[in-house]
């Protein structure tokens, strides 16, 4: 399997100031899928009908709510886990501490098994999908590279030199 990631430019720390801008690889999500279209996957090849399994899973999402708000941790079978975590403000007298103005960014954390993981990262090969720079997007290293040395954009659909000089906005995602 392919993951698709971009190279994006990460600021400077400002806690490092000798260090440059450095690329990092960023993932790319190639596709948003509902609910409805992973029970329809997963059922595929069986005799569970979609419609019993996305009914059995927000059976389970609304059971989760509850067991969450309890303090509990919930176990998704293979998945993993979920939790809740928050951020609190700090208080030096204890007395001073109101929980319902202070605790902050409540959210869920999930925790994947060790298998899912491993079942993840077997076969998973990363693939280029580009360069993204102050909000521009190229299609290839090779087509960041050459405007870098030309001062061209690339042209939608074309070798990825030249351009055109009547929209000279720099903005848009060619490819």
């Amino acid at each position: 399997m392919s993951f698709k990631y971009k190279f994006a430019k990460k600021r400077k720390n400002p806690t490092k100031p000798l260090e440059g801008d450095e690329w990092h690889a960023i993932p790319t999500i190639t596709n948003r899928l509902t609910t409805r279209s992973v029970c329809k996957v997963v059922t595929r090849n069986t005799t569970t009908a979609p419609t019993e399994a996305e009914s059995t899973f927000n059976l389970v999402c609304d059971g989760i709510v509850h067991e969450l708000q309890q303090g509990n941790s919930v176990q998704l079978g293979e998945l993993g886990w979920l939790r809740l975590s928050f951020g609190s403000e700090g208080v030096e007298d204890l007395t001073q501490f109101d929980a319902a103005t202070m605790i902050k960014n409540v959210k869920i954390v999930f925790t994947p098994s060790k298998a899912l993981m491993a079942e993840i990262r077997k076969d998973l090969v990363f693939e280029n999908a580009g360069v993204v720079e102050e909000g521009f997007t190229f299609p290839t290293t090779k087509a960041y590279l050459d405007y870098k040395q030309t001062g061209q954009l690339p042209t939608p659909g074309g070798s990825g030199t030249g351009g055109s000089d009547d929209d000279d906005s720099g903005q848009g995602t060619f490819g």
